[in-house]
């Protein structure tokens, strides 16, 4: 999906004697994290066993996420997951949404049922 010429700079090898920009190297790492990160997600949470477990603690509805902030029952499937899973919330949060479990809305959305306002 890249041009042949970002395509090429990133398939240079480093030199110890060469100085890089901050640039540069953010660029190159940034590739090799966001690659890792995608693999990682992918052995850890396959989409198949991630389909049922959403399924089975969210019964098979969307997450719902306002700036981060979960309802007390979306709260408590995303916890199952994460421990069924071993991951972090950040982790499954990202997985969540890359397999279209989870929406995101925003803050001034947020009602939770559960919230005593005294």
């Amino acid at each position: 999906m890249e041009t042949d010429e970002v395509r090429k700079v990133c398939q240079r090898k480093y030199s110890a004697r060469t100085a890089y920009s901050l640039r540069e190297l953010k660029t190159r790492e940034d590739w090799n994290e966001w690659q890792a990160n995608v693999l990682g997600a992918a052995i850890l949470m396959p989409q198949r066993e991630i389909d049922l477990a959403v399924a089975y603690y969210a019964r098979g509805r969307k997450l719902v996420s306002y700036e981060g902030t979960f309802v007390y029952q979306d709260r408590v499937a995303l916890d199952l997951v994460c421990k069924q899973f071993g991951v972090s919330k950040s982790a499954a949060i990202i997985r969540l949404k890359q397999l279209g479990h989870l929406e995101c809305c925003p803050y001034s959305e947020y009602n939770d049922p559960l919230e005593v306002w005294a």
